[in-house]
């Protein structure tokens, strides 16, 4: 694969998990410059769409939160909600921290504590770290981003409470980590259909982050773009 946005590789150190952002035992966080390109992407459908944004963006399997995140900070502007559920309630917790950080507050409380560090302990990851927080803070637009966080199994048929999302965007369990908490060998066909009731079916676009054993395919949608990058396949959709 080869990358059409972010072409040039950039330093992110100021995202690495556990810097400023919030770090979640048992949960992965996700490459900065694969997020930002497949965002970007993802934007470049729905402009095809002839939906400008800003947009409403979902996570149904957001674990700490890392990916919605960092795809507020790098694209403030372009986003107008940010919207993640989870079904493991202590990793839910961690990712309100993380989202939170997209506030003025939130990083000033992240600062504040940064600075109590560097007093406690005078180490230089600490110092390294506040100054990584007030570069991030150079990035929130004086528009803050609506979010809400809820605890929801991305399985469950049942009682969806979400709708009208512009883009749906998910790194679904694998590996050793993480696993589906529920529906056993229909958990991504129950994934597909509730992302189906999610979505805005005039203009929008599903984005699925998986390994390479799952088949990311289903009826209720057309497969726009795939690639594969590494251990990882990528493949967005439009609603039918």
């Amino acid at each position: 694969m080869k990358y059409r946005f972010e072409i040039e590789k950039k330093d992110y150190t100021d995202f690495a998990s556990g810097r400023v952002l919030y770090n979640a035992p048992n949960t992965t966080a996700f490459p900065v410059r694969l997020a930002s390109e497949i965002i970007q992407r993802a934007f470049e459908i729905m402009e095809e769409q002839g939906a400008p944004g800003p947009y409403r963006i979902y996570d149904p399997c957001c674990g700490g939160g890392f990916l919605l995140t960092t795809i507020g900070f790098l694209f403030n502007v372009r986003v107008s909600e940010l919207i993640a559920s989870d079904v493991d309630k202590a990793v839910l917790e961690i990712a309100k921290q993380n989202l939170s950080l997209l506030t003025m507050e939130g990083l000033a409380a992240r600062r504040q504590q940064l600075e109590e560090y560097i007093s406690a302990y005078n180490k230089d990851s600490h110092r390294e770290a506040l100054a990584s927080a007030e570069r991030l803070a150079n990035l929130i637009d004086n528009q803050p981003i609506n979010v809400r966080c809820l605890q929801r199994d991305i399985t469950d048929l049942t009682n969806y409470s979400i709708s009208d999302v512009d883009i749906i965007i998910t790194d679904i369990p694998y590996g050793n980590l993480v696993s589906w908490a529920g529906a056993g060998a229909d958990s991504l066909d129950h994934l597909f259909q509730n992302c189906y009731k999610a979505l805005n079916k005039k203009h929008s676009v599903l984005v699925i982050i998986a390994d390479k054993q799952p088949k990311l395919r289903h009826e209720l949608f057309q497969r726009v773009q795939y690639f594969k990058l590494g251990k990882r396949q990528i493949a967005f959709f439009k609603p039918l």
